[in-house]
């Protein structure tokens, strides 16, 4: 009975890990193609404001 437990606790726990691995790549690869399209002097600028 506890393994049945841990095993599904543990698929879901992977099943969540992938799902997330797989939100974060979509975010990353929307900010690369947003970054892409913006000139690069304004990203310059705007880290000399610091």
């Amino acid at each position: 009975m506890v393994g049945i437990v841990m095993g599904a606790v543990a698929v879901v726990g992977i099943a969540t890990v992938g799902v997330f691995g797989i939100l974060i790549a979509i975010n990353i690869a929307l900010l690369l193609r947003l970054r892409s399209r913006i000139p690069q002097c304004r990203l310059w600028e705007s880290t000399d404001s610091w």
